[in-house]
């Protein structure tokens, strides 16, 4: 599973990939499955985090519409 994301330094995207890496490491996952587990997740998150996007526009523009 390879995650894309276009800006990897996004602060969303650091801060839960490394609150990610220090659960791994306290739960003393192998690396492997840590590995797969965190693109997992990070996936998911993404996807949430751009389905939110979109809903987050949809309703601005919708109301910038009932505004005028």
């Amino acid at each position: 599973m390879n995650i894309q994301v276009k800006n990897p330094q996004a602060k969303w995207y650091v801060d839960l990939s490394n609150k990610f890496s220090v659960l791994m490491q306290n739960l003393g996952m192998p690396e492997d499955v840590a590995t797969e587990i965190k693109t997992f997740v990070l996936t998911i998150a993404r996807d949430q985090y751009l389905a939110g996007n979109k809903s987050g526009i949809r309703w601005a523009r919708s109301q910038d519409q009932a505004a005028t």
